[in-house]
């Protein structure tokens, strides 16, 4: 591209660096992201939360902590995909207190929870064994008017059916 001068821009450098992201080449999109701004070009959210989710694709959810926490200091209004990823990421490393906080925050702030994020706490929560509080959960989606997905009923089954040795 730059050499037929074709410039990119944020949309451009955004998918390079989700493309990236999700083939779990993480250091390839922090240097796409370093270039973008070398180029005065600032990230948005997307472009936040793609890394984010690498790191997390990666195990490295410690990292993907420190994003969403530069994404905020650097003006970026993180969204309901930003705090979705790193609530699941935050599950799947059974750091389900940290996931909950984030959900709370997210209510204290006006983001409202969508389907991926209630689905992905009440995973975190059946792992570590909080069935009553997935439950609870899953009674909260349905007074918002919200239906749980087949992901979020399969979490609950799991988790009941190793409860109760199915």
């Amino acid at each position: 591209m730059i050499l037929k001068n074709i410039i990119p821009d944020l949309y451009t450098f955004s998918i390079l660096v989700d493309g990236f992201c999700k083939e779990g080449r993480v250091k390839e999109a922090k240097n796409v992201l370093a270039m973008m701004m070398k180029q005065g070009i600032k990230p948005d959210v997307v472009t936040y939360s793609s890394l984010m989710d690498g790191y997390c694709l990666v195990n490295e959810v410690n990292k993907a902590e420190s994003i969403f926490n530069t994404m905020s200091h650097r003006g970026v209004t993180a969204n309901v995909r930003s705090y979705s990823i790193m609530i699941n990421g935050f599950c799947k490393i059974k750091m389900v207190d940290e996931a909950m906080k984030l959900f709370k925050e997210m209510h204290r702030k006006q983001i409202f929870p969508d389907v991926i994020t209630c689905s992905a706490l009440i995973d975190g929560l059946c792992k570590s064994g909080r069935i009553s509080y997935a439950l609870e959960h899953v009674d909260e989606m349905h007074d918002r008017g919200q239906q749980p997905d087949i992901i979020t009923y399969n979490s609950i089954l799991d988790a009941l059916c190793k409860k109760t040795s199915c």
